[in-house]
């Protein structure tokens, strides 16, 4: 009978990188709602008005998918449903950013100086 072999430890695991901090908050990038890439720097009602036009032509696609369906030119529902839902799940999301941003409002306005 052979002895049970122990259990090697990963190197990945124990060896530690050093931590990169030539990146600044105004290099960092971040992800839009269509995937692009934005600089943290930008104006926020840039991207907010940004937002709110996807959103809008979410919305305005569903519609023209709904329209296709109802009147047959779309032969698969699969394409028009996940144009519906992907308007739903943006409008859902845009009225859960302004409940959160009147939330914060409110907050804001309830506190004493």
């Amino acid at each position: 009978m052979s002895a049970i072999q122990g259990i090697m430890p990963l190197s990945s695991l124990t060896a530690t990188s050093p931590i990169d901090q030539t990146n600044s908050i105004g290099d960092k990038n971040l992800t839009g709602l269509n995937g692009g890439v934005q600089t943290a720097s930008g104006d926020f009602s840039q991207y907010l008005t940004d937002a709110l036009d996807q959103v809008d032509s979410l919305q305005k696609e569903a519609d023209a998918a709904s329209v296709s369906l109802a009147t047959g030119e779309v032969e698969d529902m699969h394409t028009a449903m996940v144009a519906i839902e992907k308007a739903d799940l943006s409008m859902s999301l845009a009225v859960e950013v302004r409940n959160k941003a009147l939330d914060a409002y409110h907050e804001m306005m309830r506190m004493q100086i």
